[in-house]
């Protein structure tokens, strides 16, 4: 019998990141401009976030939110999704059980401490761009 609940819990494990559907740079840019109309963010804010630059506002904080759960890759209810994050940066064939896929979940949390949603996901967002960068940029380049 544990046999069976552990095959179901993987099976739904597998079926769940492989409904994920890895995202482009069109979609990026679709996002991003939804998010900035929903919260009306300021130009000179655009304008940053432009450059990967985010800065630790609650403006910027909900922009983030409002992105990362447009992509799939947050929502209030469960937190970021590591294993949809990994497959957006490494394409449809991700290994979860690699040292990157621990990389990216070292980043996120459950938020046990009770912060606001915004604040979560910023929090959240800043690490994985922090410690993954060239990675998010490599798989948001426009294709040739």
């Amino acid at each position: 019998m544990k046999v069976f609940v552990a095959i179901c819990v993987l099976i739904g494990l597998v079926s769940a990141s492989a409904d994920y559907v890895v995202k482009n740079r069109n979609d990026m840019l679709e996002y991003r401009d939804k998010c900035v109309k929903e919260l009306a963010v300021p130009v000179d804010l655009v304008e940053k976030y432009q450059k990967w630059e985010y800065p630790n506002d609650e403006k910027t904080q909900c922009y983030i939110k409002c992105v990362f759960t447009k992509w799939g890759l947050f929502d209030v209810a469960s937190g970021f999704n590591v294993e949809n994050i990994h497959q957006q940066l490494v394409g449809n064939h991700a290994d979860h059980n690699e040292a990157f896929h621990a990389s990216l979940a070292a980043c996120v949390d459950k938020n046990e401490q009770g912060s606001p949603e915004c604040e979560w996901a910023y929090r959240g967002a800043t690490c994985l761009l922090k410690e993954n960068l060239a990675q998010i940029q490599k798989s948001l380049a426009p294709k040739a």
